[in-house]
């Protein structure tokens, strides 16, 4: 009786130190991985911020990562609408790297208005949406 009482006990005590021993890993782990995430950045530039109808603005992305340019987003995209149309249609482009971690698009409008433009870029597993107004005269 006394060795069945002896082997429960061990086997107990195994056990809690086992599962505490895997708490305290994890923590670690999570810890590390908290203090190396690092997010995205990117500066959105409209240029100019106010256009003639039929004039071209130029959209820029420019992303960047721990500091270093960013050239390879698995995706960047504006998009841009006038904000007094309700129904307006969102307009949407995808853009390659123009290099430097910079995506540029240039594009024209017919309307005049106050327009909204977002850049959504993903990269680094992360997504980021900075947005800018701009007016078309």
């Amino acid at each position: 009786m006394r060795i069945q009482k002896v082997t429960g006990l061990l086997t107990t005590l195994a056990l809690v130190l086992v599962v505490i021993a895997g708490c305290s890993s994890k923590e670690s782990t999570s810890a590390q991985a908290d203090t190396t995430l690092e997010p995205i950045q990117v500066e959105l530039e409209v240029a100019p911020s106010i256009v003639k109808i039929g004039d071209t603005v130029k959209f820029a992305a420019k992303v960047t990562h721990h500091g270093e340019n960013v050239d390879d987003a698995k995706e960047v995209m504006f998009e841009f609408w006038n904000t007094a149309d309700d129904n307006a249609k969102h307009s949407q482009v995808k853009v390659k790297s123009a290099g430097n971690g910079t995506y540029v698009l240039e594009h024209s409008f017919k309307e005049s208005g106050t327009y909204e433009v977002i850049s959504h870029v993903t990269a680094r597993d992360q997504h980021s949406m900075p947005s800018k107004q701009f007016t078309v005269e």
